[in-house]
């Protein structure tokens, strides 16, 4: 089980905030790009044989001649696609656990506002680029997410940007994307600005193990890349762990940055216990959950 009952239960009092208008196929919670039946005026237009005749505003035609129709807001579903990086960087530590829990609640957040969810993993297995679960729209399908999270395993080098593309090729529907990763993919600049160029708002929850936030080691090293198996010795000291530093502080303002010019919400998590309490505080805090 990822998510215990009360979890879920603490997670159906939030709901997901969609910044713009999304165009889903179905009804829902959030402001649709189209007009709608809802009791919200939007605005009038011209009228035009075929319309509702209901909808003319005799109050105006009266006063001005013209005869305009009235439009009313649409609410639409949120079409999100939850995006896990499974890479061999992610079973470092706990990171693999912490991605699962995280993107499963992610997923339960939207499922219990009606949201339609697709729940993706990169790579996929057996060297495909993506993997793609059973899409769900109600907590109803929730069991069925959870079992596929629970399959996933961690393996082989993420092509984020080779996923998005074809994600892109694939998207029937215009809507965000929710991306739980390390980012030490070397494409990760490239993929948030694909997801970034949809122009339909999304999430980067980024996710490090706190020993590569702040890491332990001592005396002479040899370093084994999980994913390429490039190896660099290195003996530490004072003069490491600063330049470590540096380069760690830079890489997170890169990140943070770059999201949040294509409009991403960024959100650090460092991988822990408590990793679920801090990515529901940062979504809160960045005005993405209510």
């Amino acid at each position: 089980m990822i998510l215990e009952p009360e979890v879920r239960s603490r997670l159906e009092r939030l709901a997901l905030h969609s910044r713009g208008r999304v165009r889903g196929l179905w009804a829902g919670g959030h402001p649709s790009v189209r007009k709608g039946e809802s009791l919200d005026f939007a605005d009038y237009r011209e009228y035009t044989p075929g319309d509702d005749f209901r909808r003319i505003d005799h109050n105006l035609r009266a006063r001005l001649g013209v005869t305009l129709v009235r439009l009313y807001e649409a609410e639409d579903e949120l079409p999100l696609r939850v995006l896990c990086d499974v890479s061999a960087s992610m079973g470092f530590g706990g990171k693999f656990a912490a991605v699962r829990r995280l993107a499963a609640a992610i997923t339960y957040l939207a499922l219990a506002s009606g949201d339609r969810v697709t729940p993706l993993a990169v790579p996929g297995a057996q060297g495909r680029v993506l993997d793609q679960g059973r899409p769900a729209r109600h907590v109803g399908g929730w069991p069925a997410v959870e079992t596929w999270l629970e399959m996933l395993r961690p393996g082989g080098a993420a092509d984020l940007t080779g996923a998005l593309r074809l994600l892109r090729e694939r998207a029937g529907t215009r809507g965000p994307t929710a991306l739980v990763s390390d980012l030490l993919a070397p494409d990760w600049p490239q993929a948030l600005d694909l997801i970034g160029s949809a122009r339909a708002g999304g999430l980067v929850v980024h996710l490090l193990d706190s020993t590569e936030l702040e890491p332990d080691l001592m005396g002479d090293l040899r370093l084994v890349d999980a994913e390429t198996g490039v190896t660099l010795d290195l003996s530490t000291s004072d003069d490491a762990y600063a330049a470590y530093r540096a380069a760690r502080d830079a890489f997170l303002a890169d990140a943070a940055r770059r999201a949040r010019r294509n409009g991403l919400d960024y959100v650090l998590i460092p991988a822990g216990p408590d990793a679920l309490d801090r990515l529901v505080g940062g979504l809160a805090a960045a005005g993405a959950v209510r």
